[in-house]
């Protein structure tokens, strides 16, 4: 190989332009402005299971603790929920848990929400921050007319 030959692969070896590497960088840039947001979209939704579990169990202990002491309570510590800070959060901690006495009193009536915590990634599923049950079975936002439950 004369001199000639190694100049002209060593000008070829050099690497990536700067054009090359600014036109990778904004594609991915832009790839990912689009899918990041739908991404995050469908963590949110996945997690909105938190609140139906948290919901279900809280109604079910409620109905045994009716069974038991012929009345309702607002008692979420008798009720075995998690507790962070003094408050009743649902098993992972993205909804806050309440029960408040329904219609009729809380002796014959309750209903239980679960709100999005405060600056938790739930906090942003504009859609479905909140859900409630109450003795009859009731949920809303309602099932047929929601694609939150």
């Amino acid at each position: 190989m004369n001199r000639n030959e190694i100049a002209a692969m060593n000008h070829h070896a050099r690497g990536f332009s700067l054009v090359e590497i600014v036109t990778v960088v904004a594609i991915i840039a832009i790839l990912s402005a689009i899918a990041y947001p739908s991404f995050m979209q469908s963590v949110r939704k996945s997690k909105r299971t938190d609140a139906y579990t948290a919901l279900v169990r809280t109604a079910s202990n409620l109905e045994r603790f009716f069974g038991t002491n012929g009345t309702y309570t607002t008692d979420t510590t008798a009720l075995g929920l998690k507790q962070i800070s003094g408050t009743a959060h649902s098993d992972d901690g993205h909804y806050v848990i309440t029960i408040v006495a329904g219609a009729t009193g809380i002796g014959s009536s309750y209903v239980v929400s679960a709100n999005a915590a405060a600056g938790d990634i739930q906090a942003d599923d504009t859609d479905c921050t909140s859900f409630t049950i109450d003795s009859i079975g009731r949920r809303t936002p309602d099932p047929t007319d929601s694609r939150c439950w």
